[in-house]
C-alpha cells in the first residue's frame, strides 16, 4: 500500500513539474514575441458613402509572417531574425516619403491666349521709306524669301493671288512669340484681291537661318490686276481698271512688341492702347496734313503749287487730273456743296463738261510718258495755269491729290525723295503713324498686328491666337471695305508650325 501511494506522488510531481516547464517557456516566448505594428492607415477621399467606413486591416506581407513565427529557437534564428527586421523597416521606410526641402516658387506663365490679351506686335511703319534700316519686313512689293518658296495661287481658279505682306521673324522681339512664333525664317501673306469666288489666301512660312540667302520671288503671269474692277475707284492714278497695278505699294516697317494693360473686356483696348502706341511711335510731333490754305500764295488769295518744281512728275499731273475728273463726274449728280453756285443749270452742265474733258485730256498725256519721268518747266507751268482756270474745284482735290502723287513716288521709287522739300514730305507721316497727338487728344486707331486682341468680338477668340489683323488702309493700298480681315490659328497649330491650319474671318 505504501509503495503505491509513493508511485502515484511521484507521478503528481512530475506531472506539476512538467507543467512548470511548459508554463516557464510558453512565458519566455511571450516576452520575445514582437508585438505586431499597427497599420498606417491609407489616405482617401472623404465621401458621403466612405465617411464613416473604417479602413480594413492590410494582409500581412510574407516577410512580415515571416517575422512572427519562433525566433527564439538558436541564436542562428535570431539573426536571421534581426537581419528581417532591418528589411522591414527599410521596405517601410521606402513606402514613406522621403522629406524634401521647399523648393523655390516658379510662377507658372500664363496661357497663350491670356498672354495675347496683354500685349501686341504693332508694324510700326518707317517714313520716309528711303530712311528705313536694312531689314526683310514690309507690306506690298513683291516677296523676298528664304529657302525654297512658290508663289500660291487660289485653290479654286489656279490664279495667283496678290502679295500683300512678309514679316523677317528673326525681327520680332522674342518675348513677344508668345514661345509659339518661330523665330527665325519669314511669313509671307498672300490674299486674292480681284474679287474672285471666296476669301482665297495663303500663310507661307519659309525657313531660314542665318546665311540662308534671301531669294525674289517673282510675281507670275496671269497675276490679275488687284481689285479687279475696281481699281479705279481704288488706286488715285487709275480711270479704268486696266490702269491698275498687280503690286500693292510697298512700305517697310519694323515689328515691335507693346505692352497693353489687363483686359477689361474682349476685344481690341483703343483707349488703353493709345498711349502704348504713342510712346512706341515716339515723342515728336507729327506735322499737320496739308490743306487747302498751303495752295495759297504769300498773300493768302491766289492760287498756288506747294512748292517749287510741283508736279515733281507725270505720275502727279496724272493722279491730279483723275482726281477732276471724279469730282466733276460727282458734281454733276449732286447739287450738295455746288462749286458753280451762281450759274444756272445750264451753264453748271457745260463747266462741269469741260473741266472733265481737259483733264481727260491731261490725264492721257500723262498717261502716255513715264510715271516717274521729270516734266520741263514750261509744262509744269502750263498744266499750273490750266488748275488755276478751274479753281473752284482744284482746291477740294488738290490736298489729297498731291499726298496720293508723293506717296506713290515714294514707295514706287524711293530714291525720288529728293523731289520733295522735306516739310512737305513730313505732312505725309501721319497717313504712317502708329499714333498721332492733337489738339482733340490721341488719334491711335487699330494697328495692323500680330498674337494681340482682335477687333470686334469673334467665337474664335475663345480658341485661337489671332495670328495677324490687317485693318482697311488706303495709304498701304488695303481696301477691305472699311473694315479689318483677320488670320487666327490655334496654339497648337503655331506650335507645330501648321500655317496651313490658318483661319480667315472679316470684322
Amino acid at each position: 500500500m505504501s509503495a503505491l501511494v509513493a508511485i502515484f506522488a511521484m507521478f503528481i510531481v512530475s506531472a506539476l513539474g512538467l507543467i512548470a516547464l511548459i508554463a516557464y517557456w510558453l512565458r519566455l516566448r511571450a516576452q520575445q514575441e514582437p508585438k505586431p505594428r499597427k497599420a498606417k492607415a491609407k489616405r482617401r477621399r472623404k465621401s458621403a458613402d466612405s465617411a464613416a467606413e473604417p479602413e480594413p486591416e492590410p494582409e500581412p506581407t510574407p516577410l512580415q509572417r515571416k517575422k512572427g513565427r519562433s525566433r527564439m529557437i538558436s541564436a542562428a534564428s535570431l539573426a536571421e531574425a534581426e537581419a528581417a527586421q532591418l528589411l522591414t523597416d527599410a521596405d517601410e521606410a521606402e513606402d514613406e516619403p522621403a522629406p524634401t526641402a521647399p523648393a523655390a516658387h516658379a510662377p507658372a506663365l500664363p496661357a497663350p491666349l491670356d498672354a495675347a490679351a496683354s500685349q501686341a506686335i504693332v508694324l510700326r511703319q518707317h517714313f520716309p521709306p528711303h530712311r528705313a534700316p536694312e531689314g526683310h519686313s514690309w507690306f506690298g512689293g513683291t516677296p523676298l524669301l528664304q529657302g525654297a518658296a512658290e508663289w500660291p495661287v487660289h485653290p479654286a481658279t489656279g490664279k495667283p493671288l496678290h502679295f500683300l505682306l512678309q514679316i523677317d521673324l528673326a525681327e520680332v522681339p522674342p518675348e513677344a512669340g508668345l514661345g509659339l512664333l518661330p523665330h527665325y525664317g519669314a511669313l509671307a501673306v498672300f490674299l486674292d484681291l480681284s474679287w474672285g469666288p471666296g476669301d482665297a489666301f495663303r500663310v507661307l512660312w519659309t525657313q531660314g537661318y542665318a546665311g540662308t540667302p534671301w531669294r525674289p520671288l517673282d510675281p507670275p503671269r496671269g497675276l490679275a490686276m488687284a481689285y479687279g474692277d475696281e481699281a479705279a475707284l481704288v488706286w488715285p492714278w487709275a480711270l479704268a481698271p486696266a490702269q491698275g497695278t498687280q503690286v500693292l505699294p510697298r512700305w517697310p516697317f519694323a515689328p515691335r512688341r507693346i505692352a497693353l494693360p489687363e483686359p477689361q473686356g474682349p476685344g481690341w483696348p483703343a483707349e488703353a492702347a493709345a498711349a502704348a502706341l504713342l510712346e512706341e511711335q515716339g515723342p515728336a510731333e507729327l506735322a499737320p496734313p496739308l490743306g487747302p490754305e498751303d495752295f495759297h500764295d504769300a498773300e493768302g488769295q491766289g492760287f498756288a503749287p506747294p512748292w517749287y518744281g510741283y508736279p515733281q512728275d507725270w505720275i502727279a499731273v496724272q493722279i491730279v487730273a483723275a482726281a477732276l475728273v471724279h469730282e466733276a463726274d460727282r458734281a454733276k449728280r449732286t447739287v450738295l456743296n455746288d462749286p458753280y453756285p451762281g450759274l444756272d443749270e445750264a451753264d453748271r452742265a457745260a463747266q462741269l463738261k469741260a473741266v472733265r474733258e481737259e483733264a481727260q485730256a491731261w490725264f492721257d498725256h500723262a498717261l502716255g510718258n513715264p510715271a516717274l519721268g521729270p516734266i520741263a518747266a514750261p509744262v509744269r507751268a502750263a498744266f499750273w495755269e490750266w488748275l488755276s482756270t478751274h479753281r473752284a474745284l482744284a482746291e477740294r482735290i488738290m490736298p489729297e491729290a498731291v499726298e496720293a502723287a508723293i506717296e506713290t513716288t515714294l514707295h514706287a521709287s524711293p530714291q525720288e525723295a529728293a523731289k520733295f522739300p522735306d516739310e512737305i514730305t513730313a505732312r505725309l507721316a501721319y497717313r504712317h503713324a502708329l499714333a498721332q497727338r492733337t489738339a482733340e487728344g490721341v488719334i491711335a486707331p487699330p494697328p495692323p498686328r500680330l498674337l494681340a486682341p482682335a477687333s470686334g468680338a469673334s467665337d474664335l477668340a475663345a480658341t485661337h491666337l489671332l495670328l495677324l489683323e490687317l485693318p482697311t488702309n488706303p495709304a498701304l493700298g488695303h481696301h477691305f471695305g472699311g473694315s479689318a480681315i483677320q488670320f487666327w490659328i490655334t496654339p497648337e497649330d503655331l506650335a507645330e508650325r501648321h500655317f496651313e491650319a490658318v483661319v480667315l474671318t472679316r470684322t
